[in-house]
């Protein structure tokens, strides 16, 4: 999946080892899409950022500040589990981005498609109010 947004969250990086010993990054980030449909509701969605290993460092690193116009691609993620009580089994979902690269030639202003009738083809004269 694609979408490009705004960013208007990061959360503070977490690090740490993996049972192998490499190195892993990770932090979550929200966007606010850019040009919604309905500019009073645009689409937010919170993004996973996780690297290990040879790419940790794009997530240790994280070069990108709120307000950053960026493109995402991510995978929606499922993982289960077996609740500790034993009462079966659970399932916690996420949105995995898997790549973050700098918005270009972003158009700021909404386009608009006309239906129907203009007000250069509207006679006017036979308006019923």
């Amino acid at each position: 999946m694609n979408f490009t947004g705004k960013i208007t969250e990061i959360s503070p990086i977490k690090t740490g080892k993996t049972k192998k010993g490499d190195d892993w990054a990770s932090l979550d980030f929200e966007l606010t899409e850019l040009n919604p449909q309905n500019a009073e509701y645009p689409q937010v969605i919170l993004l996973s950022y996780f690297k290990s290993g040879e790419h940790f460092k794009y997530a240790n690193e994280f070069s990108y500040k709120l307000g950053d116009a960026v493109d995402v691609e991510f995978n929606f993620k499922v993982n289960k589990y077996t609740k500790k009580d034993g009462s079966g089994e659970g399932k916690f979902y996420k949105n995995d981005c898997w790549k973050v690269t700098k918005a270009e030639n972003i158009d700021t202003n909404p386009h608009f498609e006309t239906v129907g009738e203009t007000k250069d083809n509207i006679d006017l004269e036979n308006l019923p109010f």
